[in-house]
């Protein structure tokens, strides 16, 4: 690991002075000067090394286009990377060969857990990269996207902080939808108070506030990516047992209004683009087709006259004509019409008060999923 990180940070310097920053043009510059400086590096890692280096130069590049500030990078950390044809994974026993130069291989014996196991005897899924660290080793795998079947029905969902909110539209009937995750705010309420006191109490050791504050930022993404994981599955599990398209927003260059501290530090840790990231390359590897429109005025219009109300305060959505539903409902059924402007979906026809005595479909509750969060006051019921 030392003398691929030593082979990394020369390349970097390299390149930097030659002005590239791809593998290829690295290694047309480099790689006959490497093979002497480096006798005792396996050809196969020495271009990943190549690899490494030249997406380190893109992000220079990137930095210095920007007009930001920035100095030549340096690897720090202890690594070694290769590809699925520098090495040899036994499934079964879960041991991996790794060459290091000729001659000389070394076995790793992984600690595998069910969940390993499970992507292990999976023979739809194919080695990737390997990345080597000094406590872990990461190996990815490749699988083929599936077909996206033809969508019988559709579900919209409007994203909201604590829920996705929207319709689940079948053989013309619309019924409402809902997968919560009040948990997701919660826990981020709670970690951010946890930093601010750690913070004041550590103010006269920089380096310990910053070790207890990197803590509690690792344990509160922990928390979510579970949790958004496990919603993201819920409606996949839905929308392929339908056979549904799935309906989302399209939330790029979300405007930046000004706000309150507090209302801006709540929508900058929203987890939106995550939750739709999950949802979307979960949905490649199933074949659930995904579609992305503009949220513009979706919470404000109303389905059936097409009116803007001036102002989307309140629970619920009224309308001069007679329309009324629950505010997140109505732009759930907006997404769907700007999906669907023709009724493909299942034949949509909406009509004022179609969802006042509809029974609300959970796709996702936090009982379901992870274990609730417990604050000091059932801690403290808890041991008494």
């Amino acid at each position: 690991m030392e003398d691929f990180r030593l082979a990394v940070n020369c390349a970097v310097r390299a390149g930097f002075q030659a002005k590239v920053s791809s593998r290829h043009a690295l290694v047309k510059l480099l790689y006959k000067r490497f093979r002497e400086e480096h006798p005792n590096m396996y050809s196969q890692h020495l271009v990943c090394a190549f690899e490494v280096a030249g997406s380190v130069l893109k992000n220079l590049r990137r930095r210095l286009n920007k007009g930001m500030h920035a100095r030549v990078p340096y690897v720090r950390c202890l690594m070694m990377k290769a590809e699925n044809q520098a090495y040899k994974l036994d499934r079964a026993n879960g041991i991996v060969d790794l060459p290091i130069k000729a001659r000389c291989h070394v076995k790793l014996k992984l600690v595998l857990s069910d969940y390993h196991t499970r992507y292990l005897h999976d023979p739809s899924l194919s080695l990737g990269s390997l990345t080597l660290l000094p406590d872990r080793v990461i190996i990815a795998f490749r699988k083929v996207e599936r077909r996206v079947y033809e969508p019988e029905t559709a579900i919209s969902l409007d994203t909201n902080e604590r829920s996705l909110d929207g319709v689940f539209v079948k053989d013309c009937v619309c019924t409402p939808a809902r997968a919560l995750f009040p948990d997701v705010a919660e826990i981020q309420a709670r970690h951010h108070g946890r930093r601010r006191r750690l913070q004041k109490k550590k103010s006269h050791d920089r380096r310990t506030s910053r070790r207890l504050c990197d803590r509690e930022g690792r344990r509160e993404r922990n928390r979510i990516q579970h949790r958004i994981h496990e919603v993201a599955n819920a409606v996949l599990d839905f929308a392929e047992e339908n056979r549904s398209a799935v309906v989302l927003e399209d939330l790029k260059g979300l405007s930046k209004k000004r706000r309150d501290k507090a209302m801006n530090r709540r929508l900058s840790m929203w987890p939106r683009r995550r939750l739709h990231q999950y949802i979307e390359y979960k949905a490649a590897w199933r074949g659930v087709p995904v579609i992305k429109v503009d949220p513009y005025n979706s919470s404000r219009r109303c389905p059936t006259c097409g009116r803007i109300r001036h102002s989307r305060m309140g629970a619920r959505f009224e309308c001069e004509c007679g329309w009324h539903a629950d505010k997140h409902v109505n732009a759930g059924v907006n997404l769907l019409q700007t999906a669907f402007p023709e009724g493909e979906a299942g034949g949509l026809w909406f009509s004022p008060g179609a969802f006042q005595h509809d029974v609300m479909m959970v796709l996702y509750e936090p009982a379901r999923g992870a274990r609730p969060e417990p604050n000091g006051t059932s801690q403290r019921a808890g041991v008494a």
